[in-house]
């Protein structure tokens, strides 16, 4: 038999509990019964049990939805047993003609749907349920989504709906766990494979752990680099224009630190503050982007290490996008391993080839071996 794991054996009792009575399947459950009880089963029943179990293995040679048919008709036969004493105990007599003739059926030949003391009991939901049981919740994605196919055909099969209307309660209950074994074993799992060790996050580690201030390097480079990393990311369809951190965006002919265009339009500014703003300090800052974003169709982003929220306001009302860290740290908790690395290969770009920085870079480059050992940029690595 093969060894349930506990969410399957939790999302069976769950299923079985929307039809046998709750206090029923808890006692089950206690004991994780999925054998015969000698005490409870016959002989005879047994057999009958063996018999519906190796009908529906023959059956499911050709057509894997006839598994939940023979689960179906067993869920029904329970619900019913619990307001009729015709279906309450075994009883190997029963024939699908006795079953059909004692109970109004649904004009609807499509599928079953008895009818006793004004309620109705259909398999077509008892199908969508267990369909929904093997995909989502076993995993078991090759059992087939189709129910009306199998549930319209449930005339060839009144040998399982009348076995499983012969059975007693505990017999049903004994049969439909054997059918979830039967289905466990020859359903193959859909499993999400788990890498280990688990993808870096090589990008976000340098916003949060790498020392963006060097007495070599300039002040500020190591954020322009990162804000440089993300713009790359975040808008890959642009072509970006930057300079070296203390280069003034006037002497470039540009409007902010780094600019995104399309063709010849500008679509993207950015102006990156490593520090914090607020209201005393905003319009010294970030005047002269406040403009472009007021007198401009572009796109206009303050990146900064904090920002007040009176400072929030002001850029808000100037149509200026503020980016602070912890904003972008919650961005790239849905980056996965590749979006951040094209970052930072981007942010390694410009400390080489814009800020030509290669003290920087070295620098950068063995943060990253500790993070990141098997990460291509470390190619440029000097020992």
């Amino acid at each position: 038999m093969t060894e349930r794991t506990p969410s399957e054996r939790e999302a069976i009792t769950r299923f079985l509990s929307d039809y046998f009575p709750r206090e029923y399947i808890d006692e089950k459950s206690i004991s994780q019964q999925t054998e015969p009880d000698d005490s409870t089963i016959s002989d005879e029943e047994l057999a009958v049990i063996e018999q519906l179990i190796a009908a529906e293995q023959s059956e499911f040679v050709s057509s894997k939805g006839t598994l939940g048919l023979a689960i179906d008709f067993l869920m029904i036969a329970e619900q019913l047993s619990q307001t009729d004493e015709w279906v309450s105990g075994f009883d190997p007599d029963v024939s699908a003609d006795d079953i059909l003739s004692r109970y109004d059926q649904a004009s609807v030949k499509s599928t079953l749907t008895i009818t006793h003391d004004g309620e109705k009991y259909a398999i077509r939901p008892v199908q969508n349920a267990v369909i929904d049981l093997f995909r989502e919740d076993l995993k078991r994605t090759n059992f087939p989504s189709s129910p009306g196919h199998h549930t319209g055909e449930w005339e060839r099969y009144t040998d399982l709906l009348a076995m499983a209307f012969q059975l007693s309660r505990d017999g049903r209950y004994i049969a439909t766990q054997r059918l979830f074994e039967y289905g466990l074993e020859q359903l193959e799992r859909k499993d999400i494979t788990q890498r280990e060790p688990p993808f870096p996050s090589p990008f976000e580690a340098v916003l949060h752990e790498y020392d963006r201030s060097h007495p070599d390097e300039e002040g500020g480079l190591t954020y322009q680099a990162w804000a440089y990393g993300y713009v790359t990311a975040m808008w890959p369809h642009l072509s970006l224009e930057a300079s070296k951190v203390r280069t003034g965006s006037s002497r470039q002919n540009r409007h902010g630190d780094i600019d995104g265009y399309q063709g010849p339009d500008l679509m993207l500014s950015v102006e990156v503050k490593d520090r914090a703003i607020d209201g005393q300090n905003v319009e010294s800052e970030l005047g002269s982007i406040m403009v472009l974003a007021e007198n401009a169709t572009t796109i206009v982003v303050a990146v900064c290490r904090s920002a007040s929220d009176d400072a929030i306001t002001v850029l808000r009302e100037a149509d200026v996008n503020v980016l602070t860290d912890e904003q972008l740290a919650q961005r790239l908790q849905l980056w996965d391993y590749h979006k951040q690395n094209r970052a930072l290969q981007a942010m390694a770009h410009y400390l080489t080839n814009i800020e030509e920085d290669p003290g920087a870079l070295q620098r950068l480059l063995r943060f990253i071996e500790h993070i990141d050992p098997n990460n291509t940029a470390l190619a440029h690595l000097i020992e």
